[in-house]
């Protein structure tokens, strides 16, 4: 009830920023999901409503604030006007969100004093875990194609291990897990590819939050830090790039150092120029806009044509299917998004618009609620692993790191899905007897440790 409250009241503050209804609907939405996000971390591990965040931010803030602005600060501008935008974007969020939230299940208040437990009698397995999990992820980009692509599944299982000896014993393990968020930082800054990375400090921040109960001053400092950490990658981004990918220099240690100290200043984090750029790339809405306006002049609707191609890339392998789409195959955005991008960029089409171009605007919102009705099946997935044990509940992680984002192209959506699926899967089988706390084997290890009474 107090969310509803805090909802009118955003929005009637965003009619003074915003003299669009729409815009300002979509700025006390955004506000009211984040606000929820940071008083309610502590009760409930908010996985959901970070994922609805994200999508509320691309899809509904950004393109409120692009609408206000004059097209000539706008690197990437809205093709069509703001109530023909938000008059898709607004129902197929809604129906996004109630798929995600249509099916019942217990999954984001996991019982962490069970995890713990499980954590505890396993504490050599999951220290080698994690770190063959690092390991694992320096050897992904050695190997070919799907085979690749397995390993680094497999290597991200290296934040299981460090999350859970890390909320098990912290003073023992946070140099564990604070060596693994520094690696995925590192590689990050070295390759100029951030989503990885700044994706697992946030769930880490969301684990950390509920394992640990914080204060809001304290929670605070962490938005803040995060809020810093996005405008310097940012900052640091086109530079860098330019530096290593252009210039053809070494990717080192050194070369990060020097464009990052030139960049730690007020002028490049929060002039006009770097929020410009944040607002830009944080606008996943412009694609969607692009497409809508391509394909009302060229009427080239296709149904489920496409999704048919994106389930033949994900489900079978190319020795079935030679001529199935790659990863990071541009064909598509192509065609439909009315913008020409090389292999070298990295863009998605995202799901609003992948719907419109299958059925113009009852597309957007079937779609919408279908990826949200997919998500809410996934978790109730993972709920019934964690019947097998609690400890499991962290899988959910890794299953859908790279699914939730908005800007994922639906293919790889499906791919991570549907392989996460089934790898994960299949380790929760492999290591059931090791972490369920109900064998007579894991109850002896529970007495002895203390954590369990004899009788």
């Amino acid at each position: 009830m107090k969310y509803s409250i805090y909802f009118i009241l955003f929005s009637f503050f965003g009619i003074i920023i915003f003299p669009n209804v729409f815009s300002s609907l979509a700025f006390g939405l955004t506000l009211t999901i984040g606000l929820r996000l940071f008083l309610e971390s502590n009760k409930s591990f908010m996985f959901r409503e970070w994922a609805l965040f994200l999508y509320a931010l691309n899809y509904l803030m950004s393109p409120a604030i692009t609408y206000q602005l004059n097209t000539d600060l706008v690197q990437y501008s809205m093709k069509i006007s703001s109530d023909a935008y938000f008059s898709l974007a607004l129902p197929g969020f809604l129906l996004f969100t109630a798929g995600m939230f249509i099916i019942p299940n217990r999954l984001f208040n996991p019982e962490f004093t069970k995890v713990n437990k499980a954590a505890v009698i396993n504490e050599q397995f999951l220290l080698k875990t994690t770190l063959a999990g690092i390991f694992m992820r320096v050897l992904s980009d050695f190997f070919p194609g799907e085979l690749g692509f397995f390993i680094y599944l497999m290597s991200m299982t290296r934040f299981v291990g460090a999350f859970s000896l890390f909320a098990s014993n912290t003073k023992k393990f946070a140099w564990l897990v604070l060596l693994t968020l520094l690696i995925e930082l590192f590689n990050a800054f070295r390759d100029g590819m951030y989503h990885d990375a700044i994706m697992w400090i946030m769930f880490f921040a969301l684990f950390f939050v509920y394992t640990k109960k914080p204060s809001n001053r304290i929670k605070l400092f962490g938005v803040s830090s995060l809020v810093f950490l996005v405008l310097f990658v940012q900052a640091i981004k086109i530079t860098y790039r330019e530096h290593v990918w252009v210039n053809g220099n070494e990717a080192s240690l050194e070369a990060i150092r020097n464009i990052g100290s030139s960049k730690v200043n007020s002028e490049s984090l929060i002039g006009e120029d770097n929020l410009y750029s944040t607002l830009n790339r944080g606008n996943q809405a412009w694609i969607f806009a692009s497409t809508v306006d391509n394909l009302d002049r060229t009427k080239n609707f296709q149904g489920l044509t496409n999704v048919n191609k994106y389930l033949e890339a994900a489900l079978l392998p190319r020795f079935l299917a030679p001529n199935k789409l790659s990863s990071g195959n541009k064909e598509i955005f192509n065609e439909f998004s009315g913008h020409i991008i090389n292999e070298g960029t990295s863009m998605g089409l995202g799901i609003f618009a992948d719907g419109y171009i299958a059925y113009g605007a009852w597309g957007v919102y079937i779609f919408g609620f279908a990826l949200g009705l997919i998500f809410a099946l996934t978790f109730k997935l993972v709920e019934r692993w964690t019947k097998v044990s609690p400890f499991y509940v962290l899988l959910l992680l890794p299953l859908l790191n790279y699914a939730v984002r908005p800007d994922c192209e639906l293919q790889t959506t499906i791919n991570h899905l549907f392989k996460g699926i089934l790898l994960y899967g299949f380790l929760v089988y492999l290591t059931r007897k090791r972490f369920t706390l109900d064998s007579q084997e894991n109850k002896r290890k529970l007495v002895h440790l203390n954590l369990l009474s004899s009788k």
